[in-house]
């Protein structure tokens, strides 16, 4: 009786072992975000972030790319605050930043920052800032749908 008690617990382990490679396969098959990524201004500069999962434990790394473009109003700024003199700056800037990202139990925790984001140059101690009107933009990862981030 005892040998057949153990081919039992041997066959139920091996079909255990089996599940578990199946389920493991399975959740590497399915890459995902975790929450849509988000976008975030600076004075000059956007940053865009996110989490992935479902990428495997097969590759070491996961390459990212975001491109599109932004439509802003630029404008010199003195130390102290005050808007410089003169018309502010409407442009529309192409976007095309990448990033090399490191994949851990089959996730990526990233962002992609483009500063400076405006092409106006301002003298002295004046910075830029600018204001975002819209933007089209495509996140794009290893094994993942392009994700389109846009405004208005």
């Amino acid at each position: 009786m005892r040998k057949p008690l153990r081919l039992s617990i041997l066959a139920a382990a091996l079909a255990l072992s089996a599940l578990l490679v199946m389920a493991s396969v399975a959740s590497a098959a399915s890459p995902h975000y975790i929450k849509d990524p988000t976008i975030t201004f600076g004075e000059n500069s956007l940053t865009v972030s996110w989490k992935a999962a479902g990428l495997g434990n097969e590759d070491p790394t996961a390459d990212f790319q975001l491109t599109g473009s932004v439509n802003l109003t630029s404008q010199c700024f003195t130390k102290s605050g005050n808007p410089v003199q003169g018309v502010p700056k409407q442009e529309t800037v192409d976007v095309n930043a990448t990033g090399t990202f490191d994949v851990r139990n089959g996730q990526v925790t990233g962002s992609l920052t483009v500063k400076p984001l405006s092409t106006l140059t301002c003298t002295g101690k004046q910075h830029v800032e600018s204001t975002v009107n819209s933007y089209d933009l495509v996140l794009n990862g290893d094994s993942l749908d392009p994700f389109p981030l846009s405004s208005g």
